[in-house]
């Protein structure tokens, strides 16, 4: 059986469903609002590119994820897998590190 790719609506429509009341929490979320033609609330995003904390750490440059995970956790990574142990370890509200 061949592999068929969704329909963009669908998959745009469920993850809109997945959102409402939610906040979001991710690395340069803002690409993938915009890669699905989504908005979203400033206040309900919480962007590890854009924390001030992180930013401090490249001069307020923002960081690729891997470069984060190298200097923050002092592990290497591949992909987005990280962010589960980044924010646990962080405040949300936007502090420091």
């Amino acid at each position: 059986m061949a592999w068929v790719a969704r329909e963009f609506r669908d998959i745009q429509k469920e993850v809109s469903a997945i959102l409402v009341d939610r906040v979001l929490v991710g690395h340069a979320v803002k690409n993938y609002l915009e890669a699905l033609l989504l908005s979203y609330l400033k206040r309900d995003i919480r962007d590890s590119s854009r924390h001030p904390g992180f930013r401090k750490l490249s001069a307020g440059r923002t960081q690729t994820l891997n470069k984060l995970a190298h200097e923050v956790l002092r592990i290497e990574i591949q992909g987005g897998r990280i962010l589960v142990f980044v924010y646990p370890s962080f405040s949300l509200d936007g502090g420091g590190v």
